[in-house]
């Protein structure tokens, strides 16, 4: 009973700390760059009035890139996944000292997403799915035990097959949002670099594809992230999923098993 209820309480905690990690992530992220770049909405003081134009701008791009590297640094987490979401924040900071209008900045609108398809192409052809290291991520091993225990079952070839089904929902979704970022940016951001109005032009297409963002990462993530744990799950009977204590002791029972099997069959 007791366990139970300290399972319950550090469950709560954990789907807490999730929901205050996605409030600060859509904060920085979006909110208050948005605020930065039109703040008459909200009643905020024009910053473009002391920056001008083109420090506001480049300070609503650079805020996202600072808040992931110091969330990067504070978590202490790389693995290629990540290491590819800080190369594509850095690469959006720097973007944003260009002075583009136009079809180039519609282009550097959908960049993030040509960069994640060029990351799962490459992956597949190297057959290291994109997919194995965002996975590694959700289901967090804490040991070097459970790790190796992932890794082994990450090899098997129906869980192989799942990663890079997995990767290649992800590369569709990262080709469908480039194509709404690219088009929306075409059509909402007309006019010239740094005059008065480009700036709210900007916050206005980033505040329509930013929930067509959210919606297309629900989707596609939850059916890459399925697949990959249905196929994982498998692995030990279909009795415990990955984020379960018994998780790792009916993987570890399988294990045993199928070595005992492939020694079996040697002799």
């Amino acid at each position: 009973m007791l366990k139970s209820v300290k399972r319950s309480v550090g469950g709560r905690r954990v789907a807490w700390s999730r929901l205050f990690r996605l409030a600060l992530d859509v904060l920085f992220t979006f909110a208050l760059p948005y605020a930065l770049l039109n703040p008459s909405p909200f009643g905020l003081p024009d910053l473009s009035r002391p920056l001008g134009n083109y420090g506001v701008y480049v300070l609503a791009g650079v805020l996202p890139t600072l808040y992931i590297v110091l969330d990067t640094m504070h978590r202490r987490v790389l693995n290629p996944f990540g290491l590819f979401l800080l190369a594509g924040a850095l690469s959006g900071a720097a973007v944003s000292f260009l002075k583009l209008d136009g079809v180039a900045f519609a282009l550097k609108d959908a960049m993030h997403s040509a960069l994640l398809m060029l990351a799962c192409g490459v992956s597949l052809l190297l057959r290291r799915p994109l997919f194995e290291f965002l996975f590694y991520g959700l289901v967090s091993p804490e040991t070097s035990e459970r790790k190796r225990q992932l890794g082994a079952a990450l090899s098997q070839p129906q869980v192989r097959l799942a990663l890079g089904w997995a990767t290649a929902l992800v590369a569709l979704k990262a080709v469908m949002l480039g194509t709404v970022s690219y088009l929306v940016a075409l059509w909402l951001v007309t006019l010239p670099f740094g005059v008065a109005g480009f700036n709210a032009q900007v916050a206005r297409a980033h505040a329509l594809t930013f929930p067509a963002a959210i919606g297309l990462d629900i989707l596609f993530y939850g059916a890459a992230g399925w697949l990959t744990l249905r196929a994982t799950r498998r692995l030990t009977g279909g009795r415990a999923w990955p984020w379960q204590e018994g998780f790792w002791h009916d993987l570890e029972r399988s294990t045993q098993l199928e070595r005992q099997s492939a020694e079996l069959s040697e002799r």
